[in-house]
């Protein structure tokens, strides 16, 4: 019977004896599809199961068979380890296990500081407002009001600050002058004040008089202020009662009491700068305290170089303390000859260098010279600047 001439429904013999092979193999391909679709399914229960221990913070568990550190684990031993996770007693839920990451938590030792944040760089107060006190830059204290950071981290060094007339460093030879004991004589204040320019830093002496009105007419003419505080000198009696000096037989405790007061005298200023204070300067101990006090109230150091060598400098730095150490004495011989040569010497060395600071005591002569060199000095190639604009901040610049 060929394809022609068969009956109607009548399978081929090769086509009948093909049929349950067929049906076999689409039996095969069903089961095998069921059979991952079970591993599947079972295989999400089971890290799902995995995934909800971790997020409740347990000790994840190596499953049977799992290495851990390269050695082999059965479910006993990981029901043992478990179970020893949760009666020990410095065990710590919170955290990663070493199974699970392969990496030992470290404890923090204690031995390293937190550094502070840097500190904010603060505009100065506005011109019209520059003989009253920022009021988030003050602290009531037991003898008046002190200096402090503001809240967000503003110091009274740059809100008090002066601008300089150029900035940056494009070759500008600088002078900065410091004339100190302003308020010991009231003549010489008032010439201070009067008569020298704003670029001109003022010096007030702690033990002055009428110091809160010559602070505020400095401030009117643009001055910068430093506050100068009496500090122990090479042959001194050390801490006297009532004297205020920061002495190096003191305690911290007294020292920063008398600190304190000198502080509380007037407002408006970058920072300190010593009176003497030979012997304090070269004693570590007792200027550390001091130091670290100055510069967590946000202000600035000036060295006035009177005592030569000392450690003020080292001391200033482990304090994290902004801090410039004066060149010249400007007036140590009060002729006019003299002071002239001073001045020249400054000169200079501000050419040689870049940078020259010269401290004077505020005599009468000295103020007329400094008030005649400042209208000469663009002339001779030097720049007056206020002295917190060549200080840099180690907090800042770290």
């Amino acid at each position: 019977m060929n394809e022609l001439n068969r009956p109607l429904g009548v399978k081929p013999a090769e086509q009948e004896k093909g049929e349950p092979a067929r049906r076999s193999n689409m039996l095969g391909a069903v089961s095998l599809l069921i059979a991952v679709m079970a591993l599947g399914v079972a295989g999400w229960l089971y890290y799902s199961r995995q995934a909800t221990v971790i997020v409740a913070g347990n000790e994840a568990q190596p499953a049977a068979g799992q290495a851990v550190n390269g050695e082999a684990t059965g479910n006993e031993d990981a029901s043992e380890n478990a179970q020893a996770e949760e009666e020990s007693p410095d065990s710590d839920n919170g955290e990663e296990s070493e199974g699970l990451t392969g990496l030992t938590p470290l404890q923090p030792s204690g031995n390293i500081a937190v550094p502070k944040p840097r500190p904010p760089r603060a505009a100065p107060q506005e011109a019209g407002l520059a003989h009253l006190p920022d009021p988030d830059l003050i602290e009531r204290g037991a003898t008046g009001v002190i200096p402090r950071r503001s809240a967000d981290g503003r110091k009274p060094m740059d809100v008090y600050a002066r601008e300089p007339e150029t900035t940056g460093n494009f070759g500008v030879a600088r002078v900065v002058l410091i004339v100190g004991g302003i308020g010991i004589s009231q003549t010489s204040s008032q010439e201070a004040v009067r008569k020298l320019p704003g670029t001109v830093t003022l010096a007030f002496a702690a033990t002055g008089n009428s110091l809160t009105r010559w602070m505020q007419e400095a401030r009117k003419k643009g001055h910068e202020l430093l506050l100068q505080i009496p500090m122990e000198a090479f042959g001194a009696s050390g801490s006297r009662p009532g004297a205020r000096i920061i002495a190096s037989d003191a305690s911290a405790e007294e020292n920063l009491v008398n600190l304190h007061w000198a502080m509380s005298r007037i407002t408006n200023y970058v920072g300190i700068m010593n009176y003497q204070g030979g012997k304090l300067l070269s004693e570590p101990e007792a200027l550390k305290p001091v130091f670290d006090e100055i510069a967590e109230r946000g202000l600035l150091f000036v060295d006035d170089g009177s005592s030569g060598a000392n450690q003020s400098q080292a001391l200033a730095a482990a304090s994290l303390l902004p801090y410039a150490k004066a060149h010249i004495l400007i007036d140590a011989k009060r002729t006019r000859q003299d002071i002239a040569s001073q001045m020249e010497a400054l000169v200079k060395e501000a050419k040689r260098t870049g940078l020259a600071i010269g401290v004077s005591n505020g005599y009468s002569e000295t103020i007329d010279m400094i008030a005649d060199f400042s209208g000469r000095a663009n002339g001779l190639g030097v720049e007056i600047t206020p002295v917190s604009a060549i200080v840099s901040d180690p907090e800042r610049d770290r």
